[in-house]
């Protein structure tokens, strides 16, 4: 059963992180980005990232993949926290502003 979900999640976080990163590489130009997966959540790369490892702790269930699941689940946040500090320092007040408009930093409706 665990496959059956597994599968399309670990499909669907490797699409989703390939497409951030044509997404990023194309409109990147050292301006804060609002729009497109950034609209959804402030972090869309690692929510993606998320979903893959998910999907791959579902799919191949061996110590390994659960162990990447929790340093993943821990490590993510706390990379966040940091990388918005920076944030805020580098675009002040436009960051504020998207924060309040997005405010999901990686799952809608929960984190």
């Amino acid at each position: 059963m665990s496959q059956l979900i597994g599968a399309p999640l670990t499909a669907l976080g490797g699409i989703l992180c390939l497409r951030w990163w044509i997404f990023w590489r194309k409109h990147y130009r050292g301006k804060l980005i609002t729009y497109g997966p950034y609209s959804h959540v402030r972090h869309p790369l690692y929510a993606s990232f998320l979903i893959l490892v998910l999907g791959l702790a579902l799919l191949i269930t061996i110590p390994e993949t659960l162990m990447l699941l929790l340093i993943t689940l821990a490590v993510i946040p706390l990379h966040i926290r940091g990388e918005e500090k920076e944030l805020l320092k580098r675009y002040g007040e436009a960051y504020r502003r998207y924060m309040k408009r997005v405010r999901w930093r990686l799952i809608p409706g929960i984190y």
